[in-house]
């Protein structure tokens, strides 16, 4: 059960890393809402998004907030990532 349970782990970790280097990929933030967005219905994920209002906020117009985006993204891909 003990090697289920790592093994499950290691699943969500190695989603949230891939979900996290496809948002980081890009160049463009023009693009990266949409990115991120893309990203996240990828995982079925966007009802989520939409009811903690993961869109919100005057960060996404900032580009000097990118930092601050992907660590809000990474922290709702932890708590849903299942």
């Amino acid at each position: 059960m003990s090697s289920k349970n790592h093994t499950i782990q290691q699943a969500r970790e190695f989603l949230k890393q891939e979900a996290l280097k496809e948002i980081s990929e890009i160049s463009d933030f023009t693009l990266f809402k949409t990115r991120v967005f893309c990203v996240i219905a990828k995982y079925g994920l966007q009802l989520d998004a939409k009811r903690e209002e993961i869109f919100s906020g005057d960060e996404w117009s900032k580009p000097d907030s990118i930092k601050i985006l992907i660590k809000k993204i990474e922290q709702f891909l932890d708590r849903h990532i299942k």
